[in-house]
């Protein structure tokens, strides 16, 4: 058996564990960038993330992995910056 990946619940302090896909049945989770326009966001529009199950409140939370996470930061900050009076 693989060794399973866990982390630690930030609702209930409870040990959570990743699921087997990002893809599988009703377990896919996206979010868009609000600063992403159609034009900008034509090749990848949605962030896929990776939905982690607690296995002791039961709650179901979507992960976006840290290298993707930093490129959203950076695009955040720089549209913010932009923005910014």
């Amino acid at each position: 058996m693989a060794e399973i990946e866990t982390r630690k619940c930030p609702i209930c302090g409870g040990t959570m564990v990743r699921s087997k896909s990002k893809r599988a049945g009703y377990a896919r989770f996206f979010w868009q960038p609000p600063w992403k326009s159609r034009t900008t966001g034509v090749l990848r529009p949605f962030i896929e993330a990776t939905p982690w199950l607690c296995l002791d409140c039961g709650v179901v939370l979507a992960f976006v992995d840290g290298e993707k996470l930093q490129t959203l930061r950076a695009e955040f900050e720089e549209k913010r910056t932009e923005v910014s009076p």
